[in-house]
């Protein structure tokens, strides 16, 4: 399996980027990755695509320098596992609120004795249906990005206990849940929200952890970066292609309106 050490670039310093992949179409996806995007995100959390979709979009983007990763629905044993078997170079898990529930997703992205996850390496195709599997397992401990979100009220009460659970790489921040989780969602200059998001950034990276967000109304990219964020994920291909197509369709309605009669 083709990886593409996204972990070794986020150490060296690297400030990287990503699409959402909503569509779960192949030719878009392939538009994506051939585009340049480091990481192709693909959303089970919130999009409408089974696993099998998912693996379709990455044998789509396999031929690029782009890499498939996938945010799981839940920190469910078996989602993850069934995730993990199709071969994403990492994963993100939504809403994670306490230390334990963070050393869960770690154990669940393990095989024993260090963890739960159901082994079947000799026919997933994580592992190149088992004709890689040594190479697989180096991966899984060394380069493979786990990746859980900060997004509650709870959460964030809980930060300095969640940065230190060993095996978590990077703590991505929710902004519309955790704003809707401290009571004005969409509110991200409230004195709660800024509070919160300063205290996770506080908190990621005395710990030495990498750090994740979504574009934030009011708040521009490069502040972002310069916040601290080793990686923003930014459009979803759905958006992208929305918005593509209506300003297509203002340029075409505008020369059609400039026409006199």
């Amino acid at each position: 399996m083709k990886h593409h050490h996204i972990k070794q670039r986020l150490a060296a310093g690297e400030r990287l980027n990503g699409c959402w992949i909503e569509m779960y179409h192949p030719v878009a996806s392939e538009i994506i990755a051939m585009s340049g995007y480091d990481i192709a995100f693909i959303d089970l959390e919130h999009g409408p695509g089974s696993y099998a979709d998912a693996l379709s979009v990455m044998q789509a983007i396999r031929a690029f320098p782009c890499a498939p990763m996938v945010r799981v629905g839940s920190s469910d044993l078996v989602d993850i596992k069934r995730t993990l078997d199709i071969g994403p170079e990492g994963i993100m898990v939504p809403n994670i609120r306490t230390a334990d529930e963070a050393r869960q997703v770690v154990n669940a992205c393990r095989y024993g004795p260090d963890g739960l996850r159901g082994a079947a390496p000799g026919i997933i195709r994580a592992t190149d249906y088992g004709t890689d599997v040594e190479d697989y397992l180096r991966f899984m401990a060394e380069d493979f990005l786990l990746i859980i979100q900060i997004e509650s009220r709870q959460a964030v009460r809980n930060i300095e206990q969640i940065v230190q659970v060993e095996g978590i790489d990077m703590c991505f921040i929710g902004p519309s849940d955790l704003s809707a989780s401290l009571g004005a969602i969409g509110n991200f200059e409230s004195p709660e929200y800024r509070d919160a998001y300063a205290r996770i950034i506080g908190a990621v990276q005395t710990a030495g952890k990498f750090l994740g967000i979504v574009p934030v109304p009011g708040c521009s990219l490069k502040q972002q970066y310069q916040d601290g964020h080793n990686l923003i994920l930014g459009d979803a291909d759905t958006l992208l292609l929305k918005q593509a197509a209506a300003g297509n369709l203002e340029k075409i309605r505008r020369a059609a309106a400039s026409i006199r009669p």
